[in-house]
């Protein structure tokens, strides 16, 4: 199994930290968690034809997780190297996803209007297969087994979903966004690998910035996931989706340092484009254009 986090960011526009995204890739699936902004040109770097994605599984429908959506649909409908999608795409997500494909349907439709006059597409490669996402199995086959666990992303976030994934004996954990959860802890059990969120933010930036205090009530604390990490107990722990709040953020070190009084077992800061290989062992790189 080979796991790929094509983006880490947050909503902020960053050049170096595109979208949530995640592309798993085992069994000869291609499967992505969540389609943040970038994930295309992700893929593309990768040399990974976006018309090889067979499906995409939503924790939940904020803009830097679902935002590339059409772009896959699209671009992976043209018949190229880098698209030649050759059957319907599935796409599994919360309650809503239903109406987010009916609406992509009629977002789409200028481009597949065009594309089939001009004999270039079959409107078929447009057309998604839709499927409402629920605690459980939600993908299992050829080996590769996804199960989704509701997290607690705050009161107006829900639900939201983290993801499990199994397969050749091995177990990777994404949480997604998510603050403390005990569920989690519970689905993480027995993780090789587990990737997740975290937000910190000064005092003062609490006091002087209601959004800012918003912003980190949907999220977990540094303290937080340390108690998780120890708690869970992965081979390797990772950082994802970093929230460090302006406008004097603290530093990625302050932020390990913090985790570090919780958890004192190696700690990695993803970056777009790592990844992660298991086999024998596991294998934890960044992609030759990652930045940041």
């Amino acid at each position: 199994m080979k796991i790929t986090l094509l983006g880490t960011g947050t909503p902020l526009p960053d050049q170096h930290k595109f979208g949530t995204s995640t592309l798993i890739e085992a069994g000869g699936m291609r499967v992505l968690l969540d389609c943040g902004r970038g994930a295309v040109v992700r893929l593309a770097q990768l040399g990974v034809p976006i018309g090889s994605i067979d499906a995409v599984l939503f924790s939940h429908f904020h803009s830097d997780h679902y935002a590339a959506l059409p772009d896959v649909v699209m671009t992976g409908a043209i018949p190229a190297p880098w698209g030649g999608r050759k059957r319907r795409l599935r796409v599994i997500g919360p309650e809503g996803v239903r109406e987010v494909i009916e609406g992509l349907w009629a977002f789409t439709s200028a481009d597949r209007t065009i594309r089939v006059a001009d004999g270039e597409i079959d409107p078929d490669r447009h057309r998604i297969d839709v499927g409402v996402i629920s605690e459980g199995v939600m993908l299992e086959e050829n080996g590769l087994r996804i199960i989704a666990f509701e997290v607690d992303h705050g009161e107006f976030v829900k639900p939201a979903f983290g993801f499990r994934v199994e397969y050749g004996g091995h177990v990777f954990v994404h949480s997604h966004d998510t603050r403390y959860s005990e569920n989690l802890i519970a689905h993480a059990a027995g993780a090789d690998v587990i990737v997740h969120e975290v937000a910190m933010a000064r005092h003062e930036t609490l006091e002087r910035d209601p959004h800012s205090r918003t912003v980190l009530e949907h999220h977990i604390t540094p303290r937080e996931v340390a108690s998780v990490f120890a708690k869970v107990r992965p081979k390797v722990a990772i950082l994802t989706h970093l929230i460090l709040k302006a406008p004097d953020p603290p530093s990625i070190e302050e932020l390990l340092e913090e985790v570090g009084r919780g958890y004192d077992q190696p700690l990695f800061v993803a970056r777009d484009l790592t990844v992660i290989r298991f086999g024998a062992s596991i294998t934890i790189y960044s992609g030759e254009t990652a930045r940041g």
